[in-house]
This record gives C-alpha cells, sequence and structure tokens, in this order.
C-alpha cells in the first residue's frame, strides 16, 4: 500500500516538472531571437486561460499531493482519483493537439506526460479499491 501511495506522489510531482518542462521547451526558442508570441496575439494574455493552466500545471497536482498526505480519508482517496482521471484526460487531449500542429520538442513531452496521466489514474484506483 505504501509503495502504491508514494508511486502516486512521485507521479504527481513528475507532472509538475513536466509541465514546467513543457513550458520551457515553448520559451526555448527566444534566447535565439525567435518569435515565440502566438499568431494574431494582440498583446493581452486571456485571463481565463491563464488562469486555467495553473489550476492544471500546479493546483490540481497539488491538491493530489495533499490528498495523498490524508489518504487515511476515504473522500480524500477519491478526491485523488477524480484529480488523477481529469490530469489523464487533460494529458491526452493536449497531446492530441500535436497532430494539429507538430511540433518535435514537444513530441518529447507529450507522450511522457500521457503515460504519466494513465499510470496516476491506474495507481490511485488501485488505492481507493485497496481500502474498500
Amino acid at each position: 500500500m505504501e509503495t502504491k501511495i508514494s508511486k502516486v506522489s512521485l507521479i504527481w510531482v513528475i507532472i509538475m516538472v513536466g509541465f514546467a518542462m513543457h513550458m520551457l521547451a515553448d520559451i526555448l526558442p527566444a534566447f535565439w531571437g525567435a518569435s515565440i508570441a502566438m499568431p494574431d496575439s494582440t498583446g493581452v494574455a486571456p485571463t481565463g486561460m491563464l488562469l486555467f493552466m495553473v489550476g492544471m500545471a500546479f493546483f490540481v497536482p497539488v491538491c493530489g499531493l495533499l490528498c495523498m498526505q490524508y489518504r487515511n480519508c476515504k473522500l480524500m482517496r477519491i478526491v485523488n482519483l477524480i484529480l488523477a482521471g481529469v490530469m489523464m484526460l487533460f494529458n491526452i487531449f493536449h497531446a492530441s493537439e500535436l497532430l494539429m500542429e507538430f511540433s518535435p520538442v514537444q513530441l518529447l513531452i507529450h507522450p511522457v506526460m500521457v503515460v504519466l496521466g494513465i499510470y496516476l489514474f491506474v495507481y490511485s484506483l488501485r488505492i481507493v479499491k485497496q481500502n474498500d
């Protein structure tokens, strides 16, 4: 049981690092003078999108980590499972964007994030089932 909990916590942390690497991969071309602005950008960042990305890249994983700290409560294990499911689906849908706009750098990150999301969900499901 403790091994699965350690795996879930580690996967949450690795997912956070994966999102940081995803952002870094998008920003790196600026160091060579390339424009990294989105096409047709107005210079105003969409607040809703920024909040959504902060939520998915930081808030959801942190909540998942906190749920694992209070894992003796069945509700926390279920909340962790729901968050893991949300993260898995987000990673799958976000990776599917590679089909529309291919990026070789992101090709290294997205498949790993999808696999991590699936593992996270599977291990979280096992933790919920073991304690029933």
